[in-house]
């Protein structure tokens, strides 16, 4: 096995502890004794915003330390290298820039969210300092993967913020801190893992910072600016598709909508686990793929990538659809997580659709057609805005997930179409057909068993026999290549 899919896979089981950590956390945030929902849609809208005031602030100042890092290595002596006191310039005075823009538009945000979202009004000047040590610690990332601290970067991300904001969960579910101590320990989560990352890095002699203007930076100006104007654009797309669905519910509905809605989102960003982990080990495959004009291997990196993604994705779908209302009863959640359940279906449909068409997004984006990639984003986004805004304003808190499955579907059918179109290249096999009626058949079995029951034991009964009848038709059918030799592997390890 390669060192990139060693490393790769490391992250992976960073980014599986991480939602772990999460479930119990999302579990406490919507208990009914613990937190009400419009204190659970607070914390997503803080979130939201900070991601907002990150992005526009972050100006492409990643992607410009990840391509020119071996530039200055290889052409500065480390205490001349100003890699990182440039991306430190540029980044921070964008941050001053929006952070004023917050601080003087506060009047309007009182006036879009005072009526519905309180709450967001109260604590809105939190999410300043919330998104500069988001931006921070961004900014270490990117530098510290030039130093193979990839591992090590997921285990703070994925792990430790998670487990900084259980503790300060914990804290209020125990009384020991009020919700208003608790909301600004929570803007503060990522300066515990800006402090532990740049701690590392000083400890190990590489953080280098250097405010002067470098040879190499005069040299690669143009170069740098290029970069840093188009990767804005794309982190700029990105955080607005993101976050515009909590905020608009927040906006036009209040934050209980928009808690309920996080809720529901988790839910469906638990079937895009292996994505995140599989696009970090496809990418580089996909790039010697395309410089070595092998169009067979992307070919089958398409097709599996969608098998698989679908297996998956179908399978926790049905599981957490089977047990969604038996689940928030037994755990305790608060009934008002009861109004999610549609959204979570609608926001699974989006996933199944996106994990279905593979790592198609990828493929294109390691190709020389990688604008395209850019332009279908910036449709995306230009989608999914005005139709979120809207059909908000007259569905409620369904019209976000509406738009997203309108947009998300029209996105990926664009793509399927592009590599069809440009190298007779599409995902999909009569195994695709095979395992979405396998899927659908054990949960009407398994639905129609045991609707009677309640409870515990509903939750264990369809599980049981909603996962005998997926796993059994996807082994004996041999829907993923990928499949056997994993069960069978598995098989003889609990047998020694």
């Amino acid at each position: 096995m390669s060192q990139i899919r060693k490393r790769s896979l490391k992250a992976t089981s960073w980014i599986y502890a991480g939602f772990l950590i999460g479930a119990i956390n999302v579990y406490f945030l919507t208990h009914k004794d613990w937190f009400t929902p419009d204190q659970n849609g607070l914390t997503r809208a803080m979130l939201d915003v900070s991601l907002l005031i990150c992005g526009f602030s972050t100006v492409g100042v990643t992607s410009y330390i990840i391509k020119f890092f071996p530039y200055y290595q290889d052409n500065s002596e480390n205490k001349h290298n100003d890699l990182l006191g440039t991306a430190l310039k540029i980044a921070l005075s964008a941050f001053v820039f929006i952070g004023l823009m917050v601080w003087l538009l506060q009047p309007l945000i009182v006036q879009k969210f005072g009526t519905n979202s309180r709450l967001l009004v109260d604590y809105i000047l939190w999410t300043i300092p919330m998104a500069f040590s988001i931006l921070l610690f961004n900014i270490l990332e990117a530098y510290a993967y030039n130093f193979q601290k990839g591992i090590f970067t997921s285990l703070l991300k994925e792990c430790v913020v998670r487990l900084y904001t259980l503790v300060i969960i914990l804290l209020k579910v125990c009384d020991l801190i009020s919700f208003h101590l608790f909301v600004i320990l929570f803007a503060l989560q990522y300066v515990v893992v800006v402090l532990l990352l740049a701690g590392v890095l000083y400890k190990e002699g590489n953080l280098w910072i250097h405010f002067k203007i470098s040879p190499v930076t005069s040299k690669y100006r143009r170069k740098i600016f290029s970069i840093l104007a188009l990767t804005s654009i794309v982190v700029i797309v990105n955080v607005l598709r993101g976050a515009i669905d909590g905020l608009l519910l927040a906006a036009k509905q209040d934050l209980a909508k928009a808690g309920i809605f996080s809720l529901a989102s988790y839910f469906a960003s638990v079937l895009q686990a292996p994505l995140r982990s599989l696009v970090a080990i496809t990418i580089p495959i996909l790039s010697r793929a395309w410089k070595d004009k092998n169009h067979r291997e992307i070919s089958r990196i398409y097709k599996r990538s969608s098998i698989n993604l679908l297996c998956f994705a179908l399978f926790f779908f049905f599981c957490i659809w089977l047990n969604f209302d038996n689940g928030i009863a037994f755990f305790g959640i608060n009934p008002a997580y009861l109004e999610g359940k549609w959204v979570f279906f609608l926001l699974g449909m989006v996933t199944i659709i996106e994990m279905g068409t593979g790592v198609n997004g990828q493929i294109i984006g390691t190709s020389n057609y990688w604008r395209f990639e850019l332009w279908t984003s910036l449709l995306l986004t230009a989608l999914i805005i005005p139709l979120s805004y809207f059909l908000t304003v007259r569905y409620g808190i369904f019209g976000p997930a509406i738009a997203n499955l309108v947009s998300f579907t029209i996105y990926n059918a664009i793509r399927f179409w592009f590599l069809w179109k440009k190298f007779h290249m599409q995902p999909f096999s009569y195994k695709t057909l095979e395992i979405l009626l396998i899927s659908v058949g054990a949960y009407f079995v398994s639905y129609f068993c045991f609707k009677n029951l309640a409870g515990l034991t509903a939750i264990f009964c369809n599980l049981i026999l909603f996962t005998s009848i997926f796993v059994t038709g996807m082994y004996t059918r041999n829907i993923s290549p990928d499949v056997k030799p994993v069960l069978n592997s598995l098989t003889k390890r609990f047998r020694q």
